[in-house]
């Protein structure tokens, strides 16, 4: 049986890339019912959180590739 709400659900997130707390906001819509109607939907990429230790991974894998020796710092106790 096709739920009559998820065509409802999914035109907001795949048309406006509304992320789920704004598609949650309408009316009649709670946030496992939401999760369940969107489970195969991929959330709009501007959602998703940059890592903000990519550039410098990727900084650190180049000067080992070169052959420098990173320093370590000791763990704090």
């Amino acid at each position: 049986m096709v739920d009559p709400l998820a065509a409802e659900a999914r035109r907001p997130r795949t048309v406006e890339l509304l992320p789920a707390g704004k598609i949650r906001r309408r009316p009649g819509v709670g946030k496992d019912r939401l999760a369940a109607l969107l489970r195969d939907v991929p959330p709009p990429g501007w959602t998703k959180r940059p890592n903000a230790k990519d550039e410098l991974r990727a900084r650190a894998v180049e000067l080992c590739g070169t052959g420098s020796a990173l320093r370590r710092t000791p763990k704090r106790r």
